[in-house]
C-alpha cells in the first residue's frame, strides 16, 4: 500500500460549506430581524473568505477574526454597532448544527476503512463544533484522530499545526496523503511540510498558486478510483 494514512479536511471536503454557511446566516439574520438578500449573502461569503485567508497567512489570529467578522460587516451594511464576539458565537451555534455531506463521502470512507487506511481529520476550526458536526453527519467514528486549529494553536498551512498533528499519530508524513479542497490551507500546507496531497477541486477553481498536488479530482468516485489503483494512475 502506497500510503497508510489519509488526512481529510472538513469544510467543503466532507461537509458542504455553502449549505452550512447559508443555514447559519439565514438563522442568524432571522433572529436579529436583519434583511438577508442573495447579494448580501454573497458579500458576506467573500468577506469571510478574505478573513480566513488572513488567518491562514498569519495576519490575524482566531480571536481577532471572531471579534471583527460580524462587527465590521453589520456596521458596514446596516450602520449598527453590535457585540461582534457574541454574534459570532450565536452564528457558530447555528453553524454547528448544519452537517450536509457532499456526494459520495460515506461510500468513500467506508471503502477506505475496509482497505485499512487510517482515516484522520485536520481542520481549521473549533474542536467541539467540528466534532459535533461530524457526529451529527454520522461519520465521526470513521476517524481515529481529529485535530483542529483551535486545539493545535495554529492554522493550516502553518507547519506547526502539522507538527502537532504528527505528534499525535504513529504514521509519519511519508506514509500520509492529504485530501482537501483548500489550496491556501490544505494543499499549500502539505506541500510546504513535504508530503503528498490530493486536491478535491469540486468547485472547479483555478490553481492560481502554482501548487503541485499529486492528483486533482472533482468527485469522490474519482478519489475511490485512485484508492483502488493504489494511486498508480498518472499524477497531475
Amino acid at each position: 500500500m502506497r500510503y497508510k494514512q489519509i488526512i481529510f479536511d472538513v469544510d467543503d471536503t466532507l461537509i458542504d460549506f455553502a449549505a452550512t454557511e447559508s443555514f447559519a446566516l439565514q438563522s442568524l439574520f432571522k433572529a436579529h430581524q436583519w434583511p438577508l438578500t442573495d447579494e448580501l449573502q454573497r458579500d458576506y461569503h467573500a468577506y469571510n473568505q478574505g478573513l480566513w485567508r488572513e488567518l491562514e497567512q498569519g495576519k490575524i489570529d482566531y480571536e481577532q477574526l471572531s471579534k471583527i467578522a460580524f462587527a465590521n460587516f453589520i456596521k458596514a451594511k446596516f450602520g449598527i454597532e453590535i457585540d461582534g464576539l457574541a454574534v459570532m458565537n450565536e452564528y457558530r451555534s447555528y453553524f454547528g448544527e448544519a452537517h450536509k455531506l457532499l456526494p459520495g463521502v460515506v461510500d468513500t470512507l467506508r471503502y477506505a476503512k475496509k482497505q485499512n487506511y487510517a482515516l484522520t481529520i485536520l481542520s481549521n476550526g473549533e474542536a467541539y463544533m467540528q466534532r459535533h458536526r461530524l457526529q451529527l453527519a454520522g461519520i465521526a467514528n470513521y476517524f481515529s484522530l481529529i485535530v483542529t486549529s483551535e486545539e493545535a494553536g495554529f492554522a493550516k498551512p502553518d507547519a506547526r499545526i502539522f507538527d502537532y498533528f504528527f505528534a499525535h499519530t504513529k504514521i509519519g508524513p511519508e506514509q500520509t496523503v492529504f485530501f482537501g479542497d483548500g489550496l491556501q490551507s490544505d494543499i499549500l500546507g502539505a506541500e510546504k511540510y513535504g508530503f503528498d496531497s490530493i486536491w478535491y477541486n469540486h468547485r472547479k477553481r483555478k490553481n492560481t498558486m502554482n501548487l503541485h498536488p499529486l492528483y486533482e479530482v472533482t468527485t469522490y468516485p474519482e478519489f475511490v478510483a485512485l484508492l483502488k489503483s493504489d494511486f498508480q494512475k498518472q499524477p497531475q
